[in-house]
């Protein structure tokens, strides 16, 4: 076997607790200067393959394995001891150094938009006079993935997790045209959009125009409405994200190119205050971030922790950890063979993030201390993957991961087990 054809072979496995038994002990670790992955074979550290150890993490550097004790083993899972592992961002993403936090708040009925008939279909021909307040366009230059790191690239343009503002145009003194970025590494996949808006006026009637959709049909036009949120509604009424907006309309636009049709959502909104930070979304975000919070509380909690057990399932391409849930009453000797499995997945497209909510809703109840809880835990062993694609999710992506999906192919192995 060739050196590249054997590197090959191993370029997509990862560590994993699920892993352990299927490998008959061996393990496999990441190179940390090349991003990629190696199967540990038994000779001297100066051969071009590394040797085989379960203790020992080897690192190339300058033609030789230079060895270093492995990590414990919390740290490849949530842990009370340590702090949560950093997010891992395509190395060209442009990202903010400040989290994006909201409260989380039960929001009243949505209300519904009511179409009058009256409402305008905004046509933008192109115009050198427009002003383009916002534009991360050149960002995205690599054709494929090509590796990952923590924070991604810190520079001025604003991105946030879950965030995929290409493009904003000013085509009025309160109008603005915006364009949302397609999927990483696709040219199409646009219909989830979350992205914040500073420097507000109150009172004034701001029109926003989304112009690149795909859908051709919309809830848009059967009463949704855009959410909105607010950081000093916020602070000063504990009020959260909110349906908002007037002249609400979905439709074709004139902007088709090669062949292809896209769609625009267009909405009137007044700002509730001055200077004030405010954010819009397709649907209520639930974040990687989120996902890792809710987690590290549960193990951290005392009584939680006793029937809720977290693990690695596997990493993605960007590094980042795919986590496993067992939820049982703990076993004692042979019940383990008297009980079934029940296996939940979610938020394996990233954009439907009501999902990861109706996830976080059934995590509530089942590591909850009802006696209903407590009888299907006695009675079933809950494996949950709550999050299928941690990249997607990051980056803002719709549909799509970063080219690949070894969560699926890990959980697929963890049903046959």
């Amino acid at each position: 076997m060739s050196e590249d054809s054997e590197k090959e072979d191993y370029s997509d496995r990862t560590i994993s607790d699920e892993d352990e038994s299927d490998e008959d002990n061996f393990m496999t670790f990441v190179s940390e200067d090349t991003h990629q992955c190696a199967l540990l074979t038994a000779d001297s550290v100066s051969d071009p393959f590394p040797p085989r150890t379960t203790q020992i993490l080897l690192q190339y550097q300058l033609g030789k394995w230079v060895p270093r004790l492995c990590e414990p083993r919390d740290l490849y899972g949530v842990s009370s001891s340590g702090p949560l592992s950093p997010t891992q961002w395509p190395y060209h993403c442009e990202v903010i150094d400040e989290k994006v936090q909201h409260i989380d708040w039960t929001p009243n009925p949505e209300p519904v938009y009511i179409p009058t008939g009256l409402e305008m279909e905004p046509l933008y021909p192109n115009s050198k006079e427009d002003t383009v307040v916002y534009l991360a366009e050149d960002v995205y230059k690599e054709p494929c993935f090509v590796y990952s790191r923590v924070g991604g690239n810190r520079t001025p343009l604003k991105q946030f997790e879950s965030g995929n503002l290409q493009k904003v145009v000013k085509v009025a003194e309160y109008e603005y045209q915006l364009t949302v970025r397609p999927d990483l590494f696709t040219n199409k996949h646009t219909q989830w959009y979350y992205f914040q808006v500073t420097n507000t006026q109150a009172g004034i009637v701001y029109r926003f125009t989304t112009i690149n959709f795909t859908k051709p049909a919309s809830l848009y036009n059967r009463g949704m409405r855009p959410l909105f949120y607010s950081e000093k509604e916020a602070k000063a009424h504990n009020i959260g994200w909110q349906r908002i907006g007037d002249q609400i309309k979905y439709y074709k636009n004139n902007q088709g190119q090669d062949g292809r049709h896209y769609f625009s959502l267009t909405w009137t909104f007044q700002f509730p205050h001055n200077k004030d930070t405010g954010c819009f979304a397709h649907c209520y975000p639930y974040t990687y971030t989120n996902l890792q919070e809710y987690l590290t509380s549960t193990n951290n909690d005392s009584v939680r922790s006793k029937f809720c057990n977290i693990r690695v399932l596997c990493h993605t391409v960007a590094r980042n950890m795919v986590y496993v849930l067992t939820i049982t009453t703990p076993l004692k000797n042979a019940d383990s063979r008297k009980r079934k499995a029940v296996i939940l997945t979610a938020r394996v497209q990233p954009g439907e993030t009501s999902s990861s909510w109706v996830m976080k809703g059934f995590l509530d109840y089942i590591l909850g201390d009802s006696s209903d809880a407590q009888l299907l835990r006695d009675t079933f062993i809950f494996k949950v993957v709550p999050m299928l694609n941690p990249d997607g999710v990051i980056v803002g992506n719709y549909r799509c991961s970063l080219e690949s999906f070894p969560s699926v192919w890990y959980t697929r192995n963890m049903i046959r087990r």
